[in-house]
C-alpha cells in the first residue's frame, strides 16, 4: 500500500492537470475513491510523494495562474473573442490589469525555485512572464530549455501502450537534463510508455508544456514584432511534429449521446485531454492565421506548403473536439480552410469532369463543411425580428463557392442543396439561400422547386425593398433602420443576375413545355422577371446591360414559339433581333453571336445565311469550350451546301464533347481536317481548347500571389466576394451535356448519309451506339412491362406446351434483336437514283433523317417532337382518325365544323377519336400500352419481343395456340394513374430521357434501314426502341412508315393514329396521316367533282389539320405548306394552293439537314 499511494497520487495529480479543471472543486480522488479538492490533493502528494514538493509547488502556480486568466472570461477554454476579433492576437492569454499584482506573488515563487529548476519551472515562469505582458522575459526563459531547438523531431514515436510496472520509480531531478528528462524528471515516470496518450505517466501532461512553450514563444514574436510576421510563423510550425503525434494517439471524441449512457462530459476523451487541446487549438490557429497573411494558397513549396500542413493539423484534431469547444476560433479557421481551398482550385488547371480520384480536394472541403455545420448547430440559434444569421448565410456562400471551383456539375450539387436545406432552419426568409436553391435546383434537374424558390426570392426583397423605402421617408434620421427592415436587400447587381438568371431558365423551360398553355405562362413570367431587374439595372455596367439585352431578346423568341400567334410572331422575331444587335455593340459574347445567327438561320424576310456563318464563327472562335457552338456552325455549312467544312467542324465539335463528357485523356488529338496553321478550311480559328490559355508573354494570368488575408486584416473578407458571377445562361448540367454531344453525332450521321449514301453508314451507326453505351449505363433492361410481367408464370411452363408457331416466332425475334449495340449491315442494296426521284418542286420529303434523294419524309424536318424529347404543340391539337364510316365519320364531320372554335373544344373531339381507335380491327390502340390485350395470348411465352413485332403474328397465335392457356394468366393490371411525373426522382426523369434519347438513336436507324431497303432489319430497330421507350410517338410514325415502305397504307394510317393519340401535336404523324389521304386519292385517278364523300372529308379534315399545324407549330415546315396546298387544290382553291406553294419553296431553300430547334435549340 506504501508503494500504490505514490502511484496513485501522482497518477490523480497527472489527470487533473491534463484535463485542466481549474476550477473543479473534486478534480482527483483518493485511494478510497472520494473525491478530494485541489488543495487536498496536493497536500496528499506532499504527504505520500516526499522529496517532490516543487512538482506540487508548479502544479499549484499553474492552476492559479489558469484561474485568474480566466477570472473575466465566459469559461476556462478561453472561447472569449477580443473587441478586435479572431484574427488579432490582442490579449489572449494575458492577465487583465487589475490581475497583475495578484500573478505577481506566483511569478516570484517560481523565480525562487528557478537555481535548480528542472524545464518544467522555466516553461512555467514563461507561462508567467507572457501572461504579466512580458513577452521578452518569456523569450529570455524559453531560450534557457536545453531541446526546444529539437521539437520538429519526433518526440513520441508510436508504441506499445503498456502501463508502468507496479513499483513505480520516481526518478530525481537535475538541471544538466535535456527538456524531454527534465520534465519526465517532474511529471513522467522513468519506465512510462511512449505514447503521448499516457496520462498515469506523464506524457500528456509533458506534451502540454512543450506545445505551451512553443505557442508563448510564437506570440511573443508576434507581440514584439507585429510587421514580421515570418519568424513567429516559423515558431507555430516547431509544433507540427508534436501535434501529429497527439493526433495518432489519442483517442476521438465520441458525443455522450453516442457513447452510451455511462458516458459523461468528465469522463469522455476530449474531456481527459481537455487542457492539451486548448493549447493545440491554440499554436495551430495563430500558426494559421500568420500563414494566411504571408503564405501563397496556391503554391505548396516550402512555407506555402507548411500553411497547407496546418490547415490539414488543425481539421484531423477537430474531430477530437465537441462542437462547442471554442466554436468562434474554430468558424475562422474553417472559413479559411474553405477559402484556401477554392482558391488553390481555382488557380490550378481545370478540373476534368470524368477523372473523379479518391482524395479529391473538394472531399476535404465537404469535410470541413460538415464540421463547420455542426459547430454552427450549437453556437447559433434562429434568428429575431430583424436579426439575420450571417454565418450560417455565409456558410452557404462558402458551400456554393467551393461547387463552383469543382465545376458547377449539377449532378454534384446534392451536398450543397443539403447544407442549404439545413440553412432555413436557421434563417428566416434568408434571400441568400432562396438566390443559390433557385440556381441549384436546376441545374440538378428539379425545375419546379428552382421556380419556387425563385418566387420567394423575389418576393422577399421586394417586399423589403419597399419596407426599407417607406422606413426612410417616416423614420427619422437617428432611428432608420432601427426595425431591419433593410436586411433582406439584396444588392441590385445580385439582383438583376438572379432575375435574368431566372429569366432566361423560365424561357428554356416555355420551350420544352409539352402542355402549351404552361409554356405561355412560364414564357409571360419570364418576361416579368425582366421587367423587375430593370428597375434596378445599372446602365453604365455594360457588361450586366448586354446580359439583360439579350435575355430580353431570348424571351422575345419564347413568346413567338409558345404563345403561336400569327400576328406577332413576325414582330417578335424582329424584336429579337435589333435586342440582340444592341446586345452585341453594348458587350459582345459568344452568346449573343450564337443567338443571332439562329436569328438570321430562322426563315423568313430576315433569313441571311452568310450573316448566320459569320456570327456562328465569332461564337466558336470566342466561346470554343460550347459544342452548340460548332453544332451550329456544321448547320450553317450543311445549309450553304459546303459538305466538308460542315464535316470537319462537327468532327471538331464531336472532339469538344469528349473532353466535356470524359475527361480521361492526357491531350485531345486534333480532328481531321485541321491544317498545319491550326486554321479550319471554314475559315474557323482552331485552338487546343482542352487545356488553359495562357498570356501571349508564356506567363500565366494570374501573378499575384494568392493570399488569404492583408497583412493587417482584422476581418475575414466576405464569403460572397468567392462567387463566380452568374453569366448569361444557366450552365448546362450532365444530362444536357451529353443529349447536346448526342445531337451533334446524329447530325454526323446524317450527313453521312446525305454525302455517301445509307449503305456507307452502317459502320458509323455502330460507333454511335457503342459511344452510347460506354457514356450511359442507362440500365435499360429489355423487356416491356406488358409482356414480361408474368416472367415467373413463364419460368413454370415446360418447353413441351409451346406450339410450333410459337417457337418460330421466338427464333425470328430473337435473331434480330440484338439489345445493346446496332444490327449489324450483311448486304449492300443497290445505289438509290437520284434522277428517278425526282419532286415537282426542290420540296425534299425524307423519312426520319433527312435525305435528299429519298422520297419518304424526314422525321427531323417534319416533326416537333425533338431527338432530345422535347415536343412543341400549337393551341389546337390535332386529332386520330380513322377511315371507317359510322361513327368515325360522324367525329370527322364535327370536327371540320368545329376545327376553329378554341383549344377546349378540339381536345374534347380529340379524346372522342383517341377512344374510338381502338375499337376498329388491326392495331387496338385504344391504350397507350402497346397490345395489351395480347398479353393473355403470350403471357406464356419466354419470348420479350416488343409489341409491335408480336402483332405481325397475332394471326397465327390466335389460330394454332390452344385456348385453355387463355384464362391462365391474371388479368392485366389497371393504367397507372394519370400525371405522376411530377413525383418522379431525378433520377428516374434522367432515366427517362435517356430512354427516349436511345429511342430515337434506334429510330433512326429504323429510318437508315428502310432506305436500304432493309425492311427486316428497320423492323427490328423500331421494334427495339418501343421497347426502350413505349411512351415515344415517333415510334409509331416510323412504324406508320414501314408500312407504307410495304404498301399497307391501311396499317399506315392506323399507326400515325396511335401516334397522335399518344401525342395529339405530333407535326410529323399529322402530315403522314394528311400524306396518307393525299395518296390515297391520287391513286384513285378521281377529280374532285368524282370524289367519294368520304374522300372529301378527308380532304376538309386534313385541311382542317394541317391549317391549324402551319398557324402553329408547323409554321416554318415546308412539307406542311406543301401538303396543304395539294389538298386546297382539291378542294378547288387555286389561290391559296399556290400561296401555299411558293411559300413552302421559299422555306425550303436555305434549309440545313436537321431542324436546328431539334438539334440545337432556339436558345441556349
Amino acid at each position: 500500500m506504501a508503494q500504490g499511494k505514490p502511484a496513485h497520487y501522482w497518477r490523480q495529480l497527472r489527470a487533473a492537470l491534463t484535463a485542466g479543471q481549474w476550477d473543479a472543486r473534486f478534480p482527483a480522488k483518493d485511494v478510497h475513491g472520494r473525491a478530494v479538492s485541489w488543495s487536498d490533493l496536493l497536500r496528499k502528494f506532499n504527504k505520500h510523494c516526499p522529496g517532490h514538493q516543487d512538482v506540487a509547488e508548479l502544479a499549484s502556480q499553474t492552476q492559479a495562474l489558469s484561474l485568474l486568466l480566466s477570472a473575466n472570461a465566459a469559461d476556462l477554454d478561453g472561447s472569449d473573442v477580443g473587441s478586435q476579433g479572431v484574427l488579432v492576437l490582442g490579449d489572449e492569454c494575458r492577465l487583465a490589469e487589475e490581475r497583475i499584482d495578484e500573478a505577481l506573488a506566483g511569478y516570484d515563487t517560481l523565480k525562487q525555485m528557478d537555481a535548480g529548476a528542472s524545464d518544467s519551472v522555466r516553461a512555467a515562469l514563461a507561462y508567467y512572464a507572457y501572461a504579466l505582458r512580458r513577452p521578452s522575459e518569456c523569450l529570455e526563459h524559453l531560450s534557457q530549455l536545453k531541446d526546444l531547438s529539437d521539437a520538429q523531431g519526433p518526440v513520441f514515436p508510436s508504441g506499445t501502450t503498456r502501463s508502468a510496472p507496479a513499483t513505480l520509480q520516481v526518478p530525481g531531478t537535475t538541471s544538466n537534463t535535456s527538456l524531454s528528462s527534465s520534465w519526465t524528471g517532474s511529471f513522467v515516470s522513468a519506465q512510462s510508455s511512449a505514447s503521448a496518450a499516457d496520462i498515469n505517466e506523464g506524457r500528456s501532461w509533458s506534451a502540454v508544456e512543450q506545445i505551451r512553450s512553443i505557442c508563448l514563444k510564437g506570440m511573443s514574436y508576434e507581440t514584439l514584432d507585429t510587421k514580421d510576421a515570418r519568424r513567429a510563423f516559423a515558431s507555430y510550425l516547431a509544433a507540427a511534429p508534436l501535434v501529429a503525434g497527439v493526433v495518432s494517439e489519442i483517442p476521438t471524441y465520441v458525443p455522450a449521446a453516442a457513447s452510451g449512457a455511462s458516458a459523461s462530459p468528465d469522463n469522455s476523451s476530449f474531456a481527459r485531454y481537455r487542457e492539451l487541446w486548448r493549447w493545440v487549438e491554440r499554436v495551430l490557429r495563430r500558426g494559421i492565421i500568420l500563414g494566411a497573411r504571408i503564405c501563397d494558397v496556391t503554391r505548396t513549396d516550402g512555407e506555402n506548403g507548411a500553411l497547407w500542413q496546418l490547415f490539414q493539423q488543425y481539421h484531423a484534431c477537430s474531430a477530437h473536439w465537441p462542437p462547442l469547444f471554442r466554436s468562434e476560433q474554430r468558424s475562422t479557421v474553417a472559413v479559411l480552410h474553405l477559402r484556401a481551398l477554392i482558391l488553390k482550385a481555382r488557380a490550378g488547371p481545370t478540373p476534368k469532369p470524368g477523372a473523379d480520384k479518391p482524395h479529391r480536394w473538394i472531399s476535404t472541403a465537404r469535410s470541413v463543411v460538415q464540421e463547420y455545420r455542426a459547430i454552427l448547430s450549437v453556437s447559433t440559434s434562429f434568428p429575431k425580428a430583424g436579426e439575420r444569421n450571417v454565418k450560417v448565410e455565409d456558410l452557404v456562400d462558402l458551400s456554393v463557392a467551393a461547387w463552383e471551383a469543382d465545376g458547377a456539375i449539377g449532378e454534384y450539387a446534392g451536398w450543397v442543396i443539403d447544407v442549404l436545406w439545413w440553412a432555413t432552419r436557421l434563417t428566416f426568409n434568408s434571400f441568400k439561400i432562396f438566390r443559390h436553391m433557385s440556381r441549384l435546383f436546376y441545374v440538378a434537374g428539379d425545375p419546379e422547386l428552382a421556380k419556387r424558390t425563385l418566387r420567394l426570392y423575389v418576393q422577399i426583397v421586394s417586399k423589403a425593398r419597399e419596407a426599407s423605402m417607406a422606413e426612410a421617408e417616416t423614420a427619422t434620421a437617428e432611428a432608420t433602420g432601427a426595425f431591419g427592415a433593410g436586411k433582406d436587400i439584396d444588392t441590385d447587381a445580385y439582383w438583376v443576375q438572379t432575375l435574368v438568371h431566372g429569366s432566361r431558365m423560365l424561357s428554356r423551360l416555355a420551350l420544352a413545355q409539352p402542355d402549351m398553355s404552361k409554356a405561355v405562362d412560364e414564357a409571360k413570367e419570364a418576361g416579368e422577371m425582366l421587367e423587375k431587374a430593370k428597375t434596378r439595372l445599372d446602365i453604365n455596367d455594360k457588361a450586366l446591360l448586354a446580359i439583360v439585352q439579350l435575355a430580353e431578346a431570348v424571351w422575345q423568341i419564347a413568346m413567338a414559339y409558345t404563345e403561336q400567334d400569327v400576328l406577332t410572331r413576325t414582330k417578335r422575331f424582329e424584336d429579337s433581333l435589333a435586342l440582340l444587335h444592341t446586345s452585341l455593340e453594348t458587350h459582345p459574347t459568344p452568346s449573343t453571336h450564337h443567338h443571332l445567327a439562329l436569328a438570321y438561320l430562322r426563315p423568313g424576310a430576315l433569313q441571311d445565311l452568310q450573316t448566320a456563318i459569320v456570327h456562328a464563327r465569332a461564337a466558336v472562335e470566342g466561346d470554343p469550350s460550347e459544342v452548340r457552338h460548332w453544332h451550329l456552325l456544321g448547320l450553317l455549312l450543311t445549309a450553304s451546301g459546303d459538305w466538308k467544312a460542315a464535316k470537319e467542324v462537327l468532327e471538331m465539335g464531336a472532339s469538344v464533347s469528349e473532353v466535356d463528357l470524359e475527361g480521361d485523356e492526357e491531350e485531345e488529338q486534333e480532328p481531321n481536317g485541321v491544317e498545319a496553321n491550326g486554321d479550319a478550311p471554314d475559315g474557323v480559328r482552331v485552338h487546343d481548347y482542352a487545356t488553359p490559355e495562357n498570356q501571349p508573354n508564356g506567363h500565366d494570368a494570374k501573378t499575384d500571389a494568392a493570399r488569404l488575408l492583408d497583412g493587417d486584416a482584422i476581418e475575414l473578407p466576405p464569403s460572397s466576394s468567392l462567387l463566380q458571377p452568374l453569366g448569361d445562361r444557366p450552365s448546362p448540367n450532365r444530362q444536357e451535356t451529353f443529349e447536346q454531344a448526342l445531337q451533334l453525332r446524329m447530325t454526323q450521321l446524317t450527313l453521312s448519309e446525305f454525302v455517301e449514301g445509307p449503305e456507307g453508314t452502317g459502320d458509323k451507326w455502330v460507333e454511335v451506339f457503342q459511344w452510347f453505351s460506354e457514356k450511359r449505363e442507362v440500365g435499360i433492361e429489355d423487356r416491356r412491362m406488358s409482356i414480361d410481367s408474368r416472367r415467373a408464370s413463364q419460368d413454370m411452363k415446360p418447353p413441351s406446351m409451346y406450339s410450333s408457331t410459337e417457337k418460330r416466332v421466338n427464333g425470328v425475334g430473337a435473331s434480330m434483336r440484338t439489345s445493346a449495340t446496332f444490327p449489324p449491315v450483311q448486304e449492300q442494296p443497290e445505289p438509290v437514283s437520284r434522277a428517278s426521284l425526282d419532286a415537282p418542286i426542290p420540296i425534299t420529303v425524307t423519312p426520319a433523317s433527312p435525305m435528299a434523294h429519298s422520297p419518304a419524309f424526314s422525321q427531323d424536318q417534319l416533326t416537333r417532337t425533338s431527338l432530345n424529347g422535347r415536343e412543341e404543340s400549337s393551341g389546337e391539337k390535332r386529332l386520330s382518325v380513322d377511315t371507317n364510316r359510322g361513327k368515325g365519320k360522324k367525329v370527322r364531320e364535327v370536327f371540320i365544323s368545329g376545327v376553329h372554335k378554341g383549344r377546349a373544344r378540339v381536345t374534347t373531339i380529340s379524346k372522342k377519336i383517341g377512344h374510338n381507335v381502338g375499337r376498329h380491327n388491326g392495331m387496338h390502340l385504344k391504350r397507350s400500352n402497346s397490345a395489351p390485350d395480347f398479353r393473355a395470348l403470350l403471357g406464356q411465352t419466354p419470348f420479350q419481343a416488343s409489341s409491335i413485332h408480336l402483332r405481325q403474328h397475332l394471326s397465327m397465335h390466335a389460330s394454332q395456340q390452344d385456348l385453355s392457356l387463355l384464362e391462365a394468366p391474371p388479368p392485366p393490371p389497371p393504367p397507372p394513374p394519370p400525371a405522376t411525373t411530377p413525383t418522379l426522382s431525378r433520377h428516374n426523369v434522367r432515366l427517362a430521357k435517356d430512354r427516349r434519347l436511345l429511342s430515337n438513336l434506334w429510330l433512326m436507324s429504323s429510318a437508315t434501314f428502310r432506305r436500304l431497303g432493309k425492311i427486316e432489319q428497320a423492323r427490328g430497330a423500331i421494334q427495339e426502341a418501343e421497347v426502350r421507350d413505349e411512351s415515344n410517338p415517333a415510334v409509331w410514325v416510323q412504324l406508320g412508315l414501314y408500312y407504307l415502305a410495304l404498301d399497307e397504307d391501311r396499317k399506315a394510317l392506323e399507326a400515325f393514329q396511335k401516334a397522335l393519340f399518344i401525342a395529339p401535336n405530333d407535326v410529323s404523324a399529322t402530315i403522314h396521316l394528311c400524306r396518307v389521304y393525299l395518296a390515297t386519292i391520287q391513286n384513285r385517278g378521281k377529280s374532285r367533282a368524282g370524289m367519294e364523300p368520304a374522300d372529301k372529308d378527308n380532304v376538309d379534315l386534313a385541311v382542317g389539320l394541317l391549317s391549324a399545324l402551319t398557324k402553329g407549330p408547323a409554321w416554318d415546315v415546308p412539307e406542311a405548306w406543301y401538303f396543304l396546298a395539294k389538298m386546297y387544290g382539291l378542294q378547288g382553291r387555286q389561290d391559296r394552293e399556290r400561296e401555299c406553294l411558293c411559300y413552302a419553296l421559299t422555306l425550303s431553300e436555305n434549309r440545313p439537314l436537321r431542324d436546328p430547334g431539334i438539334a440545337v435549340g432556339w436558345c441556349l
